[in-house]
């Protein structure tokens, strides 16, 4: 066997080595993730509303009284974006559903089954249609 080809048969194990690390690693740490309990999304959007929060008072330079106060209207104010996202997210939903209705005289049955799968995969909150009269 050359140097060359022993090489580049080294670098191949050394390759599988390192994937093979970093799969175990990714495995473990995820289950880790979830041995912590709860949905990991909400956490991580419980945690993204802290540093939201941590950006706004470090870009007030508010000092610690005023954090205070900062607090509970921020959390008001996220709560009320949620609550609009959430309110603009069911008529986007709606426009979504119509346009699938609109679709059956033109697309096949396949066609229109494919396009729905496609429909929820997007949607955040994911539902579960209950049995469609098509």
């Amino acid at each position: 066997m050359t140097p060359e080809r022993k090489r580049a048969v080294l670098l191949i194990v050394i390759t599988l080595m390192i994937g093979i690390l970093i799969g175990a690693l990714g495995v473990g740490l995820l289950g880790k993730q979830s041995r912590r309990g709860g949905n990991p999304s909400a956490r991580w959007r419980q945690e993204g509303k802290e540093l939201f929060m941590q950006r706004i008072l470090k870009e007030a330079n508010a000092d610690s009284s005023q954090a205070k106060l900062m607090r509970p209207l921020m959390l008001e104010t996220m709560a009320r974006i949620d609550s609009l996202q959430k309110e603009t997210d069911k008529n986007v939903h709606d426009v979504v559903d119509t346009f699938e209705e609109n679709l059956k005289a033109i697309l096949r049955e396949d066609q229109l089954q494919r396009l729905r799968e496609f429909h929820r995969r997007g949607r955040r909150d994911n539902p579960q249609k209950e049995n469609r009269k098509d």
